[in-house]
Protein backbone atom coordinates (compact mmCIF):
# COMPACT_ATOMS: atom_id res chain seq x y z
CA UNK A 1 0.00 0.00 0.00
CA UNK A 2 2.60 2.24 1.00
CA UNK A 3 4.71 2.08 -2.38
CA UNK A 4 1.69 2.23 -4.70
CA UNK A 5 0.77 5.67 -2.24
CA UNK A 6 5.06 6.62 -2.92
CA UNK A 7 5.04 5.71 -6.56
CA UNK A 8 2.07 7.88 -7.08
CA UNK A 9 3.41 10.58 -5.36
CA UNK A 10 6.77 10.31 -7.19
CA UNK A 11 4.67 10.56 -10.96
CA UNK A 12 2.68 13.65 -9.56
CA UNK A 13 6.16 15.42 -8.60
CA UNK A 14 7.62 13.98 -12.51
CA UNK A 15 4.32 15.34 -13.81
CA UNK A 16 4.89 18.87 -12.21
CA UNK A 17 8.27 19.33 -14.06
CA UNK A 18 6.86 18.19 -17.43
CA UNK A 19 6.53 21.02 -20.21
CA UNK A 20 3.35 19.72 -20.80
CA UNK A 21 -0.42 19.59 -19.16
CA UNK A 22 -0.94 16.72 -17.58
CA UNK A 23 -3.96 15.30 -16.22
CA UNK A 24 -4.10 11.88 -14.03
CA UNK A 25 -6.70 9.90 -13.61
CA UNK A 26 -8.23 6.47 -12.42
CA UNK A 27 -10.83 3.99 -13.11
CA UNK A 28 -12.83 3.43 -10.07
CA UNK A 29 -16.30 1.23 -10.16
CA UNK A 30 -16.38 2.19 -13.84
CA UNK A 31 -16.07 6.13 -13.79
CA UNK A 32 -13.21 7.66 -14.65
CA UNK A 33 -11.91 10.16 -11.96
CA UNK A 34 -9.41 12.80 -12.17
CA UNK A 35 -7.17 12.86 -9.69
CA UNK A 36 -4.09 15.62 -10.58
CA UNK A 37 -3.90 18.12 -12.75
CA UNK A 38 -0.02 19.34 -12.87
CA UNK A 39 1.00 22.97 -12.69
CA UNK A 40 1.31 23.18 -16.34
CA UNK A 41 -2.11 22.20 -17.35
CA UNK A 42 -3.86 24.73 -14.59
CA UNK A 43 -1.51 27.69 -15.84
CA UNK A 44 -2.17 26.64 -19.82
CA UNK A 45 -5.58 25.43 -19.71
CA UNK A 46 -6.98 26.70 -16.64
CA UNK A 47 -9.51 24.48 -15.05
CA UNK A 48 -9.10 22.80 -11.14
CA UNK A 49 -10.03 19.28 -10.49
CA UNK A 50 -12.75 21.03 -8.80
CA UNK A 51 -14.43 21.89 -12.05
CA UNK A 52 -13.34 18.81 -13.70
CA UNK A 53 -13.50 15.90 -11.13
CA UNK A 54 -14.55 13.00 -13.54
CA UNK A 55 -13.86 12.77 -17.68
CA UNK A 56 -17.03 13.30 -18.31
CA UNK A 57 -17.41 16.98 -16.60
CA UNK A 58 -13.95 17.48 -18.58
CA UNK A 59 -15.77 16.58 -21.50
CA UNK A 60 -17.99 19.23 -20.76
CA UNK A 61 -16.09 21.76 -19.92
CA UNK A 62 -13.45 21.65 -22.70
CA UNK A 63 -15.85 21.00 -25.48
CA UNK A 64 -19.15 22.98 -24.93
CA UNK A 65 -20.42 22.88 -28.00
CA UNK A 66 -22.47 19.77 -27.99
CA UNK A 67 -22.31 18.78 -31.36
CA UNK A 68 -18.59 18.68 -31.33
CA UNK A 69 -18.26 17.15 -27.98
CA UNK A 70 -20.06 14.14 -29.22
CA UNK A 71 -17.51 13.56 -32.38
CA UNK A 72 -14.82 13.91 -29.75
CA UNK A 73 -16.08 11.06 -27.52
CA UNK A 74 -16.94 8.99 -30.57
CA UNK A 75 -13.41 9.29 -32.06
CA UNK A 76 -11.73 8.90 -28.81
CA UNK A 77 -13.43 6.02 -28.54
CA UNK A 78 -12.66 4.17 -31.80
CA UNK A 79 -9.25 5.11 -30.88
CA UNK A 80 -8.91 3.15 -28.14
CA UNK A 81 -10.60 0.46 -29.63
CA UNK A 82 -7.65 0.06 -32.26
CA UNK A 83 -5.17 0.84 -29.91
CA UNK A 84 -5.83 -2.73 -27.97
CA UNK A 85 -6.28 -4.42 -30.80
CA UNK A 86 -2.86 -3.70 -32.16
CA UNK A 87 -1.92 -4.04 -28.80
CA UNK A 88 -0.89 -0.18 -27.80
CA UNK A 89 -0.96 1.20 -24.29
CA UNK A 90 -1.58 4.78 -25.37
CA UNK A 91 -4.48 6.25 -27.34
CA UNK A 92 -3.63 9.53 -29.23
CA UNK A 93 -5.88 11.69 -31.26
CA UNK A 94 -5.80 15.95 -32.01
CA UNK A 95 -9.02 17.99 -30.92
CA UNK A 96 -10.14 21.85 -30.64
CA UNK A 97 -10.12 22.00 -26.40
CA UNK A 98 -11.79 25.21 -24.93
CA UNK A 99 -9.77 26.42 -21.80
CA UNK A 100 -11.50 27.83 -18.91
CA UNK A 101 -10.60 31.50 -20.44
CA UNK A 102 -12.57 30.77 -23.26
CA UNK A 103 -9.69 30.87 -25.75
CA UNK A 104 -9.50 27.25 -28.38
CA UNK A 105 -6.49 25.45 -28.64
CA UNK A 106 -5.86 22.41 -30.81
CA UNK A 107 -4.14 19.91 -28.78
CA UNK A 108 -2.17 16.63 -29.71
CA UNK A 109 -4.25 14.40 -26.62
CA UNK A 110 -2.01 11.59 -25.78
CA UNK A 111 -3.11 8.94 -23.42
CA UNK A 112 -1.06 6.19 -21.69
CA UNK A 113 -3.35 3.57 -19.83
CA UNK A 114 -1.47 1.62 -16.97
CA UNK A 115 -4.12 -0.88 -15.54
CA UNK A 116 -7.11 1.68 -13.74
CA UNK A 117 -4.40 4.42 -13.98
CA UNK A 118 -4.73 6.72 -17.09
CA UNK A 119 -1.68 9.62 -17.60
CA UNK A 120 -3.18 12.26 -20.28
CA UNK A 121 -0.55 14.79 -21.76
CA UNK A 122 -1.40 17.47 -23.64
CA UNK A 123 0.97 18.57 -26.29
CA UNK A 124 -0.17 22.08 -27.54
CA UNK A 125 -0.32 22.24 -31.37
CA UNK A 126 -2.19 25.34 -32.48
CA UNK A 127 0.68 26.62 -34.01
CA UNK A 128 1.04 23.62 -36.50
CA UNK A 129 -2.72 23.78 -37.16
CA UNK A 130 -2.76 27.27 -38.10
CA UNK A 131 0.19 27.28 -40.49
CA UNK A 132 -1.61 23.74 -42.11
CA UNK A 133 -4.66 25.63 -42.41
CA UNK A 134 -3.33 28.71 -43.93
CA UNK A 135 -0.76 26.87 -46.27
CA UNK A 136 -3.97 25.15 -47.26
CA UNK A 137 -5.73 28.29 -47.72
CA UNK A 138 -2.74 30.06 -49.71
CA UNK A 139 -3.04 26.84 -52.18
CA UNK A 140 -6.28 27.18 -52.60
CA UNK A 141 -6.10 30.75 -53.29
CA UNK A 142 -3.08 30.10 -55.60
CA UNK A 143 -5.33 27.34 -57.96
CA UNK A 144 -7.98 29.78 -57.84
CA UNK A 145 -5.96 33.01 -59.04
CA UNK A 146 -4.20 30.78 -61.68
CA UNK A 147 -7.63 28.91 -63.15
CA UNK A 148 -9.19 32.66 -63.12
CA UNK A 149 -5.67 34.24 -64.94
CA UNK A 150 -6.30 30.88 -67.52
CA UNK A 151 -10.01 31.89 -68.21
CA UNK A 152 -9.68 35.41 -68.85
CA UNK A 153 -6.10 35.95 -70.51
CA UNK A 154 -7.10 33.18 -72.74
CA UNK A 155 -10.71 34.95 -74.12
CA UNK A 156 -8.88 38.00 -75.08
CA UNK A 157 -5.77 36.47 -76.52
CA UNK A 158 -8.13 34.61 -79.10
CA UNK A 159 -9.82 37.38 -80.12
CA UNK A 160 -6.71 39.13 -80.81
CA UNK A 161 -5.58 35.62 -83.07
CA UNK A 162 -8.96 35.72 -84.57
CA UNK A 163 -8.86 39.56 -85.89
CA UNK A 164 -4.87 39.02 -86.76
CA UNK A 165 -5.89 35.89 -89.32
CA UNK A 166 -8.91 37.78 -90.65
CA UNK A 167 -6.59 40.52 -91.58
CA UNK A 168 -3.42 38.16 -93.27
CA UNK A 169 -6.58 36.20 -94.99
CA UNK A 170 -7.58 39.46 -96.60
CA UNK A 171 -10.92 38.59 -95.53
CA UNK A 172 -11.86 41.52 -93.91
CA UNK A 173 -11.75 45.52 -95.21
CA UNK A 174 -10.35 48.51 -93.80
CA UNK A 175 -14.37 49.70 -92.73
CA UNK A 176 -14.30 46.69 -90.80
CA UNK A 177 -10.83 46.20 -89.60
CA UNK A 178 -10.96 50.01 -88.56
CA UNK A 179 -13.56 49.05 -85.27
CA UNK A 180 -11.17 46.22 -84.52
CA UNK A 181 -8.40 48.42 -83.96
CA UNK A 182 -10.20 49.80 -81.16
CA UNK A 183 -10.83 46.59 -79.82
CA UNK A 184 -7.26 45.14 -80.07
CA UNK A 185 -6.11 48.71 -78.31
CA UNK A 186 -8.60 48.33 -75.62
CA UNK A 187 -8.47 44.37 -75.05
CA UNK A 188 -4.30 44.77 -74.95
CA UNK A 189 -4.31 47.24 -71.96
CA UNK A 190 -6.37 44.93 -70.15
CA UNK A 191 -3.97 41.99 -70.87
CA UNK A 192 -0.89 44.18 -69.86
CA UNK A 193 -2.48 45.29 -66.72
CA UNK A 194 -3.43 41.61 -65.92
CA UNK A 195 -0.27 40.30 -66.59
CA UNK A 196 1.50 42.89 -64.26
CA UNK A 197 -0.47 42.40 -61.59
CA UNK A 198 -0.23 38.50 -61.99
CA UNK A 199 3.71 39.39 -61.95
CA UNK A 200 3.25 41.40 -58.57
CA UNK A 201 1.17 38.95 -57.08
CA UNK A 202 3.76 35.91 -57.65
CA UNK A 203 6.63 38.44 -56.66
CA UNK A 204 4.99 39.15 -52.99
CA UNK A 205 3.65 35.27 -52.73
CA UNK A 206 7.59 34.36 -53.19
CA UNK A 207 8.28 37.11 -51.06
CA UNK A 208 10.61 38.41 -53.34
CA UNK A 209 9.49 42.38 -53.47
CA UNK A 210 11.68 43.92 -51.23
CA UNK A 211 10.90 47.85 -49.85
CA UNK A 212 12.78 50.81 -50.93
CA UNK A 213 10.95 53.92 -48.70
CA UNK A 214 11.41 57.29 -50.39
CA UNK A 215 9.32 60.71 -49.99
CA UNK A 216 7.00 59.85 -52.71
CA UNK A 217 4.55 62.85 -54.63
CA UNK A 218 1.05 61.00 -54.58
CA UNK A 219 -0.26 63.34 -56.82
CA UNK A 220 2.51 62.61 -59.46
CA UNK A 221 1.73 58.89 -59.01
CA UNK A 222 -2.24 59.71 -59.06
CA UNK A 223 -1.95 61.73 -62.36
CA UNK A 224 0.56 59.44 -64.40
CA UNK A 225 -1.93 56.19 -63.29
CA UNK A 226 -4.68 58.60 -64.75
CA UNK A 227 -2.66 59.38 -68.15
CA UNK A 228 -2.53 55.86 -68.76
CA UNK A 229 -6.34 54.86 -68.17
CA UNK A 230 -6.97 58.33 -70.36
CA UNK A 231 -8.68 55.81 -73.13
CA UNK A 232 -10.90 53.72 -70.87
CA UNK A 233 -11.93 56.54 -68.56
CA UNK A 234 -12.45 58.88 -71.95
CA UNK A 235 -14.44 55.89 -73.37
CA UNK A 236 -16.77 56.13 -70.91
CA UNK A 237 -16.82 60.12 -70.90
CA UNK A 238 -16.41 59.32 -66.69
CA UNK A 239 -15.53 62.63 -65.59
CA UNK A 240 -12.58 62.92 -62.62
CA UNK A 241 -12.49 65.28 -59.77
CA UNK A 242 -9.06 65.60 -57.88
CA UNK A 243 -8.38 67.17 -54.61
CA UNK A 244 -5.05 67.69 -53.21
CA UNK A 245 -3.66 68.98 -50.04
CA UNK A 246 -0.45 71.41 -50.93
CA UNK A 247 1.74 68.69 -48.72
CA UNK A 248 0.97 65.73 -50.28
CA UNK A 249 3.80 63.72 -49.96
CA UNK A 250 4.22 60.62 -48.17
CA UNK A 251 7.36 58.17 -47.26
CA UNK A 252 6.87 54.87 -48.67
CA UNK A 253 7.59 52.09 -51.08
CA UNK A 254 6.88 54.24 -54.51
CA UNK A 255 6.61 51.23 -56.38
CA UNK A 256 4.05 49.45 -53.69
CA UNK A 257 1.95 52.48 -53.50
CA UNK A 258 2.01 52.93 -57.27
CA UNK A 259 0.63 49.54 -58.00
CA UNK A 260 -1.74 49.98 -55.11
CA UNK A 261 -3.42 53.00 -56.37
CA UNK A 262 -3.50 51.94 -60.02
CA UNK A 263 -5.87 49.02 -58.76
CA UNK A 264 -7.79 51.29 -56.75
CA UNK A 265 -8.34 53.64 -60.05
CA UNK A 266 -8.23 50.44 -61.99
CA UNK A 267 -11.90 49.10 -60.45
CA UNK A 268 -13.49 52.36 -59.95
CA UNK A 269 -13.37 53.36 -64.23
CA UNK A 270 -14.33 49.67 -64.50
CA UNK A 271 -17.34 50.10 -61.79
CA UNK A 272 -17.85 53.33 -62.98
CA UNK A 273 -21.18 53.58 -65.74
CA UNK A 274 -20.94 55.85 -68.79
CA UNK A 275 -20.89 59.17 -67.83
CA UNK A 276 -20.38 58.85 -64.33
CA UNK A 277 -17.77 60.68 -62.12
CA UNK A 278 -14.85 59.68 -59.93
CA UNK A 279 -13.39 61.66 -57.13
CA UNK A 280 -9.65 61.20 -56.25
CA UNK A 281 -8.39 62.84 -53.14
CA UNK A 282 -5.49 62.94 -50.05
CA UNK A 283 -5.90 64.65 -47.47
CA UNK A 284 -4.38 64.12 -43.81
CA UNK A 285 -2.28 60.89 -45.26
CA UNK A 286 -5.39 59.60 -46.46
CA UNK A 287 -5.91 59.09 -50.71
CA UNK A 288 -9.67 58.11 -51.21
CA UNK A 289 -11.06 57.10 -54.70
CA UNK A 290 -15.02 57.69 -55.10
CA UNK A 291 -17.11 56.32 -57.55
CA UNK A 292 -20.51 56.27 -58.00
CA UNK A 293 -20.86 52.90 -59.94
CA UNK A 294 -22.30 49.91 -58.94
CA UNK A 295 -21.44 49.59 -55.48
CA UNK A 296 -21.01 46.35 -53.22
CA UNK A 297 -23.26 44.82 -50.79
CA UNK A 298 -21.73 44.42 -47.37
CA UNK A 299 -21.66 40.59 -47.67
CA UNK A 300 -19.03 41.53 -51.10
CA UNK A 301 -16.65 43.84 -49.05
CA UNK A 302 -16.78 40.91 -45.67
CA UNK A 303 -15.63 38.46 -48.74
CA UNK A 304 -12.48 41.26 -50.12
CA UNK A 305 -11.80 41.75 -46.51
CA UNK A 306 -11.18 37.71 -46.37
CA UNK A 307 -9.40 37.49 -49.68
CA UNK A 308 -12.55 35.13 -50.62
CA UNK A 309 -13.94 37.88 -53.82
CA UNK A 310 -14.66 36.48 -57.26
CA UNK A 311 -13.90 38.91 -60.01
CA UNK A 312 -16.73 40.64 -61.36
CA UNK A 313 -17.36 42.05 -64.59
CA UNK A 314 -16.97 46.25 -65.14
CA UNK A 315 -19.98 48.27 -66.40
CA UNK A 316 -18.68 47.98 -70.42
CA UNK A 317 -17.97 44.42 -69.35
CA UNK A 318 -14.37 44.86 -68.96
CA UNK A 319 -11.82 42.07 -67.57
CA UNK A 320 -11.64 42.18 -63.55
CA UNK A 321 -9.35 40.35 -61.28
CA UNK A 322 -10.08 39.37 -57.66
CA UNK A 323 -6.28 39.03 -57.40
CA UNK A 324 -5.90 42.61 -58.18
CA UNK A 325 -8.07 43.20 -54.86
CA UNK A 326 -6.17 40.72 -52.82
CA UNK A 327 -2.90 42.10 -54.17
CA UNK A 328 -4.04 46.04 -52.92
CA UNK A 329 -5.03 44.63 -49.53
CA UNK A 330 -1.64 42.54 -48.95
CA UNK A 331 0.75 45.12 -50.79
CA UNK A 332 -1.04 47.73 -47.85
CA UNK A 333 -0.36 45.96 -45.12
CA UNK A 334 3.19 45.44 -46.29
CA UNK A 335 4.32 49.04 -46.11
CA UNK A 336 1.97 49.66 -42.86
CA UNK A 337 -0.84 51.11 -44.41
CA UNK A 338 -4.70 49.99 -44.50
CA UNK A 339 -7.04 49.82 -46.86
CA UNK A 340 -10.84 51.02 -46.17
CA UNK A 341 -14.12 50.34 -48.29
CA UNK A 342 -17.17 51.67 -48.00
CA UNK A 343 -19.86 50.93 -50.57
CA UNK A 344 -23.51 51.20 -51.09
CA UNK A 345 -25.19 48.53 -53.73
CA UNK A 346 -26.29 50.70 -56.92
CA UNK A 347 -24.30 53.97 -55.42
CA UNK A 348 -20.75 53.66 -55.42
CA UNK A 349 -18.00 52.78 -53.60
CA UNK A 350 -15.19 54.82 -51.86
CA UNK A 351 -11.67 53.32 -51.39
CA UNK A 352 -9.23 54.43 -49.14
CA UNK A 353 -5.90 53.73 -48.18
CA UNK A 354 -4.40 54.82 -45.33
CA UNK A 355 -1.18 55.55 -44.29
Amino acid sequence: MNETVISRFELHKVADFLPYPFIIAEVIDGIHYNTFVNEKFSEEIGYTLEEIPTIETWYEHAYPDEAYRQKVIRDWDEEEINSKQEGKVFVKMKSHVTCKKGMKKWYEIKASVIDKLHVVAFVDIDKEIALQQELKNINSNNDRMLSVLGHDLRAPINNLKGITILALEDSISQEEFTPFIQKINEQSEQVLEMLETTLNWAKLNFNSIQLNNVAIDIKAIVSSILAIHKNAYQSKNIRINLSFDKVNSVFSDSEIVTIIVRNMISNAIKFTPQDGEINIGFSHNILSVTDNGVGMTQNMINDIMKNNYTSKRGTNNELGMGMGLQLTLNLAAKVNAEIGIESELGKGTSIRLIF
